[in-house]
């Protein structure tokens, strides 16, 4: 009699526990919130552009993160990919030189002016170079493309859904990089954000 009980009762236990990790997949698989719908709120609750967003699935539920910046401030920022809740949050501002500092401290020798002159020149050079996103951001602003739009061109050409898009510049011509995710391999495709052409589309299969 006992032999009869025991039996049924692993069975139920192994079903139970096969449901629940079933729920733990499904929970951390597809968000309930799409590409989207994240950037969009993103871009109106810090007032800011998104440079790069990415689905994170390896959570219990998955979360999107998302770069923003403006004129001032960059955000790192992760939204629950269900709910839209903030998880975490990360801000800092824009490095802005102060120009002529060391023209108080010159004394009236007109080298040492000049070579503080050359000093101050090299060094707002290499702030360019170290705020080179402010000419992305700037290139963002010119193109007749938005993310959205691309986001659609690439889903309609390749199927599946937007892992990862981010807005960048190849060559001085700016274009936007998405990532896929299709039922039998990944994508990565390359969208003109200027015409909306599809620069390059490329195919990685999952076979281990």
């Amino acid at each position: 009699m006992k032999k009869k009980w025991i039996i049924p009762a692993a069975v139920v236990v192994l079903i139970v526990a096969v449901f629940g990790i079933y729920q733990m997949q499904a929970s951390a698989g597809e968000p309930e919130m799409t590409i989207e719908q994240a950037r969009q709120q993103a871009e109106k609750q810090y007032n800011a552009t998104v440079t790069e967003i990415e689905l994170d699935r390896s959570g219990s539920e998955p979360r999107y993160d998302i770069d923003l910046e403006n004129g001032e401030k960059l955000y790192d920022l992760s939204l629950n990919g269900n709910t839209g809740e903030v998880i975490s949050l990360k801000e800092s501002n824009r490095q802005v030189t102060s120009p002529n500092t060391d023209q108080s401290q010159a004394s009236g020798d007109d080298q040492q002016q000049d070579e503080n002159k050359k000093t101050a020149d090299d060094q707002q050079q290499s702030d360019k170079e170290q705020t080179a996103p402010s000419q992305k951001q700037a290139s963002q602003a010119e193109v007749k493309i938005s993310m959205d739009e691309a986001i659609k061109i690439a889903t309609d050409e390749v199927g599946g859904s937007v892992t990862d898009a981010e807005f960048d510049e190849e060559d001085g011509l700016p274009v936007y990089e998405l990532e896929l995710k299709t039922a039998d391999d990944e994508a990565e495709v390359v969208i003109n954000a200027q015409s909306g052409e599809i620069i390059t589309i490329a195919y990685d299969s999952e076979e281990d």
